[in-house]
């Protein structure tokens, strides 16, 4: 039977155990493979963050009002140099960590933990001279708290309600991180959680008109991490059971709330192992589309010019995201529309082998209106019976050419990772805008012995202008 709208079965206290799973984080010996998973998060954030600090209007438009609001200081916004309050490095970080959509994804929970969580974190280390070894602890703690409140959510309820569980889930994961390394104990961190309750947000509003909120809410939880923990600190309690109370965020973010995803079911394993990194600037329920898409073209050597029929089909929550209202989808408006349309990125892939961050750029070029009209995009059961997996299925008719794949999942999952040369190579194509080669090979280095560095400004000291 379903559970009544908004009913949680919730223990009391799960917020206060999940405080307290989450800090043991500090002392764990994780598994060498926890470690360099980490690493590869932070690396290729930090990727993502440079080429956005000078490409993205949405960072300028922040850099801008972050001026104008005065927020110098000492933490290092990636590709500023040190000069912002350690909420204002959060905020630049969190938000261009997001904001070319290149970031890591969370299949299960549909989010993108690395980015609220890892700004955050990278910020406060900043602040404290924190050696590498607990900002990995502080990483690790922050994604499963994260995960595990994104997934206690029930995705598709979450989505349905009109949320983008990266802020919303996102604001408590790096409240976590940030109280790691803090050194706070649990009740400091459920109080925290207790006011980011009041602070919790992300709306996916901005999908109606391509608006540029996305990136900013998700600046907006590290941000609200950092000032939340410092109050909690501070002595300001925070509202008990902010998870499970009667207004708790599993009562008014969600209609199907399931409460034992957050302790009860959680095997153990620390959910950055099960993150992926994402081969494309966009939507991840696109990527496994663009796999098959890609490959197609690559085995025939496909002439774009003789492609006479494209068919692509979704999961049902991908296709609320990335093809529809259908008209709007055919005729992307800005970056952040064409990072959500299946026919655009369906005729691009089909027109470029793959789909870059420059191409949304050639969003004029003629060969993809034509394409776009030969794209359609609609539900089948077959990728349905697969969910959570962000599966595809994709036709594809050009000339004596004939291709049907379905695409159990998509490229960068656990099970088909990115390995090193592929996240570094990520991280040179996205840097290269910014930083020589000699430095990208320090900041790449000091990535991969990052638990061997005592304090992580000689990391920070590599990530100015």
């Amino acid at each position: 039977m379903m559970p009544q709208t908004g009913a949680v079965a919730a223990p009391p206290g799960v917020t206060a155990a999940l405080a307290v799973r989450a800090l043991a984080c500090r002392d764990e010996p994780f598994d060498a493979a926890i470690v360099e998973h980490a690493k590869q998060a932070l690396l290729d954030l930090i990727g993502c963050a440079v080429r956005a600090r000078f490409e993205s209007a949405t960072s300028a438009a922040v850099e801008r009002a972050l001026g104008a609001l005065g927020a110098g200081g000492i933490c290092t916004g990636i590709g500023y140099g040190p000069m912002f309050a350690p909420q204002y490095a959060a905020l630049v970080n969190g938000c261009n960590f997001h904001v070319l959509d290149f970031d890591d994804t969370h299949e299960r929970a549909s989010l993108h933990p690395g980015a609220p969580v890892a700004a955050a974190a990278l910020a406060e280390a900043e602040r404290l001279h924190s050696g590498g070894m607990p900002l990995i602890a502080a990483i690790v703690a922050g994604y499963d708290v994260a995960v595990r409140i994104g997934l206690a959510l029930n995705p598709m309820a979450h989505y349905a309600r009109g949320f983008h569980p990266t802020a919303t889930a996102g604001v408590f994961g790096a409240t976590a991180a940030a109280a790691l390394l803090h050194g706070d104990d649990a009740e400091t961190l459920a109080s925290a959680f207790g006011i980011n309750l009041s602070q919790a947000a992300g709306s996916l509003q901005f999908a109606v008109d391509g608006a540029a909120t996305k990136p900013v809410q998700v600046g907006f939880a590290a941000h609200d991490a950092v000032l939340a923990r410092e109050f909690a600190a501070s002595g300001i309690r925070g509202p008990a059971a902010a998870l499970e109370g009667r207004s708790g965020l599993l009562h008014a973010y969600t209609d199907d709330a399931d409460a034992a995803e957050l302790l009860d079911r959680w095997d153990g394993v620390h959910e950055i192992g099960r993150t992926a990194f994402k081969p494309y600037p966009c939507c991840r329920y696109m990527h496994a589309a663009i796999d098959a898409l890609a490959a197609i073209v690559r085995e025939h050597r496909l002439d774009p010019a003789r492609v006479e029929r494209i068919r692509v089909a979704l999961p049902a929550a991908g296709l609320r995201l990335c093809a529809y209202p259908e008209e709007q989808k055919r005729a992307p408006r800005s970056i952040v529309d064409a990072q959500f349309s299946m026919y655009y990125t369906a005729a691009a892939a089909l027109a470029w082998g793959s789909v870059r961050w420059d191409d949304f750029a050639r969003r004029a070029d003629p060969r993809l209106a034509v394409l776009i009209e030969r794209v359609t995009v609609e539900e089948d059961p077959a990728v349905e019976a697969l969910v959570p997996a962000m599966a595809a299925l994709v036709e594809v008719d050009a000339g004596g050419v004939h291709e049907r794949r379905l695409a159990r999942a998509p490229r960068g999952e656990p099970d088909t990772p990115l390995e090193w040369p592929e996240l570094i190579e990520k991280f040179d194509a996205l840097s290269a805008i910014a930083y020589e080669p000699s430095r990208r090979r320090r900041i790449v280095e000091f990535v991969r012995r990052l638990d061997a560095l005592d304090d992580i400004r000689i990391l920070t000291a590599e990530l100015g202008p």
